[in-house]
């Protein structure tokens, strides 16, 4: 081998290809220019933004011009550096939590690292979005708690944290905290006692960035969380057949939430499909909680309920009435379930999960009467398929005496 390789070497000596003397450095791709100090970046403008700016320039004529960088200090007074390709003509400032307008020094790089002289330009970022999102809080006492009402208009990913004040040390204490990315929404706070608390809000960014704080105070509705324990199944004329390919109905109300522990339809089966409950106590309900059944394949598709209706009575349905199925029940309230993404069906995101985990939360209205039966009635499902699923469910209310 060795010997092949020598006559190998004085081959490619003879055609000129090799020198003994020959240097072999590793060098960048390119034009040897690399050693060459990149020219200054020309013609900038800027598009201010909301906690940032868009900065669009020329790239100077370099053939071995490997990327523009800028350079700036945050909110937090640390110097930071944004980088973009030399392929495009502009880059972005994001992440900025306040208006003042700062300096940014604007840099060539080559191959080699080696850096243009700089280029100054001035930037005055518009209001940040967790100012926007602060100034937007509206708090509201209800049940069991209160919301807080909000928009987020730039649609950025901010935490909404609230704290509660201890009233044996007068500090303020984180309570309960909510990730968004939604342009508005409402946060619902619960597990509140009846009687008059102080809390403080603000908002923070993914580059923490804090807004200033919201202090107000307020008295939660009192409310009372029902006991599935004591919940009913009841099929009456006019509901489907529900029955689970691993259990009963009532693992609607068992307290497991689980890929394999849900109720499920017959299948296929033209809507609606009903689903009665008795509730063991009349109440003044307040809110109610739709868990879907969790799983990849199965969240926010399969029979995962999109649209439906949730009526309520006092008097005991008896077995129903063929005739006229609705005899009786109140309309308390039309629900549609919401997804946080927006993404196609079979497709979820993370915020979606943690959504769908939470339970999907609705309020009834105050002036809703008070009721011991409840009944849901499906109208349509995210896959469009002729079935329904019921994860969990959970109810509260003030009980009545």
């Amino acid at each position: 081998m060795r010997t092949i390789k020598y006559i190998f070497v004085q081959i490619m000596m003879a055609w000129g290809l090799l020198s003994c003397g020959d240097d072999f450095e590793h060098e960048p791709l390119g034009n040897t220019g690399g050693s060459t100090i990149p020219g200054k970046i020309t013609n900038i403008t800027v598009r201010n933004t909301p906690g940032g700016a868009v900065i669009k320039y020329k790239i100077p004529d370099n053939v071995d011009l490997l990327y523009i960088k800028a350079v700036y200090q945050t909110s937090g007074g640390v110097e930071k550096d944004v980088k973009s390709s030399f392929y495009v003509d502009s880059l972005v400032i994001e992440g900025l939590g306040d208006t003042n307008e700062r300096t940014i020094l604007l840099y060539a790089v080559n191959r080699m690292e080696r850096m243009s002289e700089a280029t100054e330009t001035v930037i005055k970022p518009e209001t940040p979005p967790i100012i926007l999102v602060e100034k937007s809080l509206s708090p509201a006492a209800d049940f069991g708690g209160f919301v807080l009402n909000f928009t987020n208009p730039t649609k950025a990913e901010v935490s909404i944290a609230v704290m509660i004040k201890n009233k044996e040390t007068g500090a303020f204490e984180p309570y309960e905290t909510l990730y968004t990315k939604q342009p508005q929404g409402t946060f619902s706070v619960r597990g509140l006692p009846a009687e008059k608390l102080d809390f403080q809000a603000y908002v923070r960014d993914k580059w923490d960035n804090s807004s200033d704080t919201l202090s107000f105070s307020l008295t939660p509705w009192k409310e009372d969380y029902l006991l599935k324990s004591k919940f009913i199944y009841k099929y009456i004329a006019g509901d489907v057949t529900w029955s689970s390919y691993n259990g009963t109905p009532e693992q609607a109300f068992d307290d497991k939430l689980a890929y394999y522990n849900f109720a499920h339809t017959a299948f296929p089966v033209e809507f609606p499909h009903r689903y009665t409950l008795d509730l063991g106590v009349t109440a003044q309900l307040s809110r109610f909680k739709f868990y879907q059944r969790p799983g990849d394949d199965v969240l926010y598709q399969h029979g995962a309920p999109k649209k439906y209706r949730v009526y309520g009575r006092t008097d005991n349905p008896g077995t129903g009435n063929a005739s006229n199925v609705l005899e009786g029940w109140t309309l308390l309230m039309e629900c549609n379930s919401f997804k946080p993404s927006g993404l196609p069906m079979g497709v979820i995101s993370s915020e979606d999960v943690e959504f769908a985990a939470k339970g999907e939360e609705f309020s009834f209205p105050r002036e809703a009467v008070k009721v011991r039966y409840i009944r849901f009635e499906m109208l349509e499902s995210w896959s469009g398929m002729k079935c329904s699923t019921i994860g969990e469910l959970a109810f509260w209310g003030e009980i009545q005496n």
